[in-house]
């Protein structure tokens, strides 16, 4: 019997989502999307079975699902992330896939596409497949697209495989990604996570933003050119360490993001903004496509026991992090 244990982060990203979709950022010249690895892990663990049953369990969502063997796999279930990389990694025995994620589900912190990545490292280890890092990426992403039935970006797999602070550069030679080197520390002093107690569809607002843009609409083109633009001021003052400019540079996102898509704030997520604002918080965005999930708010270090106190006040949960710097961790027991 082999064993693979395999964990990825999630993430929080700091500036230029959405336009991280392809083809979007061929229309945005010098698009960047940047985010940072956090510790809420997407869990995998595979073992191998004696006969040819597959059985799926998810920790997380408490469903469980089974089939007499790869040939009889069907993905119309919500556990089609796992089946579907099955399927395509092809495993020759039967399996026990067990997994689980540490972020809240709809939480806005790439939770689906951290865990995709730990089944399909873990998968790749036990068949041997010798896919690359970056072949790896680019099969979830694939996978991830089958089962949300639309076009998905390319940011929230890099923090899962590689962990740390990136930019991820997207231009017509593909995606192409610069690790940053920052005090972590400061960082983590300066940045509260917060979920919002209501999980969101990033499918539904992300869509509706494709399609009006692919449909040439101007004023959501705009829009997302003036989230470029912000992306590239951000390089500079995370560059610097310039927590100040960072501070604005969120708040500035967060105004364009929400002109994007009526969807993309909600009336909870501005109460939350607002308690938090007076608090102390110096500026906030919602977490991925918007819509729900969490929220992230920079304040100065000793602000920061006030906003979470605040925010706790409301029911709204304060999630505890750190900066993740390793990426991927992969655990081998037995023969593979």
């Amino acid at each position: 019997m082999s064993i693979i244990e395999s964990h990825a982060p999630t993430r929080i990203d700091l500036c230029g989502g959405t336009i991280d979709i392809w083809p979007l950022y061929l229309f945005h010249e010098s698009a960047t999307t940047i985010n940072l690895a956090i510790n809420l892990y997407a869990k995998a663990k595979i073992e191998t079975r004696n006969d040819s049953m597959i059985l799926i369990e998810s920790r997380d969502l408490k469903k469980r699902i089974k089939f007499d063997s790869i040939k009889s796999i069907r993905h119309n279930h919500n556990l089609s992330l796992a089946t579907r990389a099955i399927n395509f990694f092809k495993p020759e025995s039967g399996l026990y896939v067990e997994t689980d994620c540490e972020s809240p589900a709809g939480a806005g912190l790439a939770g689906s596409s951290a865990l995709n990545i730990s089944i399909c490292s873990a998968l790749n280890k036990l068949t041997n497949s010798k896919y690359s890092k970056k072949e790896i990426i680019t099969i979830a992403k694939n996978i991830e697209s089958q089962v949300i039935n639309i076009p998905t970006g390319d940011q929230d797999y890099y923090p899962a495989m590689f962990g740390g602070l990136h930019f991820i550069k997207l231009s017509i030679e593909g995606v192409k990604t610069e690790r940053v080197n920052i005090d972590y520390k400061e960082l983590e002093k300066r940045i509260i996570l917060c979920y919002s107690g209501s999980s969101r569809n990033s499918g539904i607002n992300n869509w509706e933003i494709f399609k009006r843009h692919i449909d040439g609409d101007k004023k959501i083109f705009k829009n997302l050119e003036s989230i470029r633009k912000t992306a590239d001021k951000m390089k500079s003052a995370v560059i610097n360490s310039d927590f100040k400019m960072i501070a604005r540079l969120i708040g500035e996102e967060w105004r364009n993001r929400k002109k994007l898509w009526k969807g993309v704030s909600t009336p909870q997520i501005e109460r939350l903004i607002a308690i938090a604002e007076k608090s102390g918080a110096m500026s906030a965005k919602v977490c991925g496509a918007g819509g729900g999930g969490c929220i992230i708010f920079f304040s100065e270090p000793d602000r920061q026991e006030d906003i979470k106190t605040a925010l706790k006040k409301t029911g709204a949960r304060v999630l505890n992090y750190k900066i993740d710097n390793g990426g991927i961790k992969i655990k081998v027991m037995g023969e593979v």
